[in-house]
């Protein structure tokens, strides 16, 4: 019996997710420039062929994990979709950037090495600084409604300390408990947007 379209085109999105789940891996690994798409096709049990089925390049690749990870992270930020953050989604999304870094390791260390490269940074600083934009105009909405009379100066102050967290969480994951880490970095936040001049 032959397949219908629906069963074809989920076949084609877990070959696509199989092959950029592969590649993932191994540019965390072994860095973006040094893996090639004989690697990729190797690790991942697929021919170079039917790699070039679903990504024109490497750097195609690359642009799909970058979309896929920055759909699931901005994913559900406004849990009632009115624009604006509450306290509760505001520590939803404290612990759900603590969590993203443990469940997706390889992205975010992936993350880290490419960021710091200029003609990488450009390229994705461009392409998604309309959906950080919008989390940020939230946070930044969240904060200013908590009584900061600083809102610009707390987001960058919780913005680094949650680069941290998630640095920590990288490089020295046994250094802090995880429950103390999540409690701790969502007490700070609350304390750095109660300050007042």
């Amino acid at each position: 019996m032959p397949r219908s379209t629906e069963q074809l085109e989920q076949i084609r999105q877990q070959k696509k997710a199989h092959i950029r789940q592969t590649a993932l891996e191994l540019f965390a690994e072994h860095g973006f420039h040094a893996t090639s798409i004989s690697q990729i096709s190797k690790k991942a049990r697929i021919s170079k062929g039917l790699i070039y089925n679903y990504f024109e390049s490497k750097d195609d690749i690359l642009e799909n994990i970058f979309d896929w990870a920055f759909s699931n992270i901005y994913a559900d930020m406004d849990m009632n979709k009115d624009g604006l953050m509450s306290e509760k989604e505001f520590i939803r999304f404290i612990k759900t950037s603590i969590h993203s870094t443990l469940k997706n390791k390889a992205f975010w260390k992936l993350y880290s090495a490419l960021v710091l490269q200029p003609h990488i940074l450009e390229t994705y600083t461009a392409k998604y600084e309309d959906k950080g934009k919008d989390v940020m105009r939230m946070i930044r909405g969240f904060i200013a409604s908590q009584g900061s009379v600083s809102p610009d100066k707390d987001l960058f102050a919780i913005s680094s300390l949650l680069k941290g967290a998630n640095l920590i969480l990288l490089t020295a994951p046994d250094f802090f408990p995880i429950e103390n880490l999540e409690k701790d970095t969502i007490e700070a936040c609350f304390k750095l947007i109660s300050k007042h001049e």
